[in-house]
């Protein structure tokens, strides 16, 4: 930001600028001072005084009679994939019982061996699977 335009912000709202902030600091001065007056807590109440009563509790809550229930707001489903477990209310039980993968063999891909995976296997590239290739003279879609 330009220090012109920051200083025009200044003269637009009345709150100093970043740069005019430094210098009341270096000048050892309350920046409070440079602020305009309507931003004060005094203003503020001069303006609402005639407006805003205070109210000591709902047993001086103007009643109305054909007033409609104030409903919560109903609830939607956020965007993106639903959950994949339940919450679980307060008052259920917790299940810690999880399945496990105890007993499963793994099984490589590429040497077709129990015990390792394809992104593991040791085994020597000429014993791995062939890639399918597309077989000379065939025609594909174009």
């Amino acid at each position: 930001m330009l220090v012109g335009t920051s200083i025009r912000n200044w003269d637009l709202t009345g709150i100093p600028c970043i740069h005019a902030l430094a210098v009341i600091h270096v000048k050892d001065e309350l920046p409070e001072s440079y602020v305009q007056t309507w931003y004060t807590k005094q203003t503020q109440q001069q303006i609402y005084s005639n407006f805003v009563s205070p109210v000591r509790g709902p047993k001086q809550w103007a009643y109305v009679s054909n007033m409609l229930p104030i409903l919560p707001p109903l609830l939607k489903r956020p965007p993106g994939r639903p959950t994949k477990v339940r919450r679980k209310e307060l008052d259920e039980p917790q299940t810690t019982e999880r399945l496990s993968k105890r007993g499963v063999e793994m099984r490589c891909s590429k040497c077709k061996r129990i015990g390792h995976n394809k992104r593991s296997c040791k085994g020597e590239v000429g014993q791995n699977i062939p890639v399918k290739r597309h077989q000379v003279g065939v025609r594909t879609q174009q």
